[in-house]
């Protein structure tokens, strides 16, 4: 199945009209290595394996991140937020120094109103010894959510997408269950403190502003200046999430680098549960037992809580 346009506004007769499921993809041996990369942290799969794709444009972010909507109509509120910055600094005769610092903004801006992410996963799936990355469809569901799977294949895959009807075609039946393939563990003593350091600046986003990112890295220094058992990292679109474990403390704490976001402890046990959930279901369903907002006390509500 060929098309020429490399998103829809509206769904096309050709797919409104198909009655119930059918799955859109590609087949894992029609993807280069180059494109795998592109839309996964991992490059081998196997039936029943699942993953958010990575952010590589308007769709896969909205469906990682969801969407934020200024109001303009609301009456504008009051922001604080921390930035980077660098200045010179005379320390003697002919002596300039440069500091670092972080500094705290206050200023008016317009709400957002946040829609939350469709959170669609690609699935692996394999038939007649042939696995395929597909995107479960049905022309029955919202119409809203229905394009947006349709513009997010397009966007993953091309426009020369695999077409199948589930348990036909030669397809046997979906699996009931799949396998949440969202998250890295990088357990304490695996490798060394500079390696996991490294590894986890590598999930901030490299589209942050140069204000903004050093300010990320600082907090998750701060949080990984503590005794943890591990680390567990976001791939794909869980990129930018980052959990450290403290079993000694019973908690778990998340990191990301959303500016807007808070830090959020959950109860360590909850760990395994809390990674098959959706990250608007981890932030938003009040599952966390403390949420520290970033602000100018923030350091010190991480040292009162992990030392």
């Amino acid at each position: 199945m060929k098309f020429k346009q490399k998103s829809f506004r509206k769904i096309p007769d050709s797919l409104a009209n198909i009655p119930g499921k059918f799955l859109l993809g590609k087949k894992l041996s029609d993807l280069t290595s180059d494109h795998l990369k592109k839309i996964s942290d991992n490059n081998t799969w196997e039936d029943g394996d699942s993953f958010l794709p990575n952010k590589i444009g308007k769709f896969s972010r909205i469906n990682a991140d969801g969407k934020e909507i200024v109001r303009k109509d609301l009456p504008k509120e009051t922001i604080t937020r921390a930035f980077y910055y660098t200045r010179s600094e005379f320390q003697g005769r002919d002596n300039r120094v440069e500091i670092e610092d972080t500094a705290w903004r206050t200023y008016q801006r317009y709400p957002r109103e946040t829609i939350p992410a469709q959170n669609i996963h690609v699935n692996c799936i394999e038939s007649q010894n042939e696995k395929f990355l597909l995107i479960e469809c049905d022309s029955q569901e919202d119409p809203a959510l229905f394009l947006h799977k349709l513009n997010l294949a397009l966007e993953i895959f091309g426009s020369d997408l695999e077409f199948h009807v589930a348990a036909k075609d030669g397809f046997v039946a979906l699996p009931q269950t799949f396998k949440i393939v969202n998250w890295l563990i990088l357990p304490a003593g695996t490798y060394t403190q500079e390696e996991l350091k490294d590894k986890v600046k590598q999930t901030i986003s490299p589209k942050l502003s140069k204000t903004v990112k050093p300010v990320i890295e600082k907090r998750l220094d701060k949080i990984g200046s503590y005794q943890y058992s591990g680390i567990v990292i976001g791939v794909g679109g869980y990129k930018g999430y980052v959990i450290y474990h403290f079993p000694q403390k019973s908690i778990s704490v998340l990191e990301s680098d959303s500016p807007n976001n808070a830090t959020y402890v959950f109860n360590h046990s909850d760990w395994e549960q809390l990674s098959k959930k959706t990250k608007t279901e981890i932030i938003s369903n009040n599952l966390a037992i403390k949420r520290i907002i970033h602000d100018p006390d923030w350091d010190q509500k991480i040292d009162n809580l992990l030392r």
